[in-house]
């Protein structure tokens, strides 16, 4: 559990760890292999959010994902590259409910260097990367005696 004036010093700050989705590279699940490819590679993006049609999260997808897909079901270049990406997309990173609790965030951030953030109806709406919660435990460190005083416990 994390200490209550750390955790209300650090929510204090939650909207400014969600980058929005619309600031953020998305593939639509029906776009096309060789444009992810593409998009991927010229930007050097490692991993990016997909979603439907209608912004519902699907999962994400890398180029390493595609080239495993490739593998794993003996396909062409041509055959993966004329495919949507669909069948491709990786599920492993499980997305954040917009309410999750800090503990939830810090936990899976351990794992992943971004999470994706959902609404109620499972619509995508951005993500908190590893990098914004590190600059928010940074100024935690740095300014958390601007607004509290630390007074030690007394032992016997």
């Amino acid at each position: 559990m994390i200490a209550k004036p750390f955790e209300d010093f650090l929510l204090k700050h939650l909207e400014h760890y969600l980058i929005p989705a619309d600031e953020l590279a998305i593939f639509i699940d029906t776009h096309n292999a060789d444009h992810v490819m593409l998009v991927l590679s010229a930007n050097g993006l490692s991993r990016v959010p997909v979603i439907t049609k209608d912004k519902v999260y699907v999962g994400t997808i890398s180029i390493a994902d595609m080239l495993s897909y490739k593998a794993k079901h003996h396909l062409s270049d041509w055959e993966v590259t004329g495919s949507d990406i669909a069948p491709m997309v990786n599920t492993k990173i499980e997305p954040l409910h917009k309410d999750a609790d800090l503990t939830e965030i810090m936990h899976k951030l351990v794992d992943y260097p971004f999470l994706p953030v959902v609404d109620d109806e499972g619509v995508f709406q951005g993500i908190i990367t590893r990098k914004s919660i590190l600059k928010a435990v940074n100024s935690l460190l740095h300014d958390f005696t601007n607004d509290y005083d630390l007074i030690p416990k007394e032992t016997d």
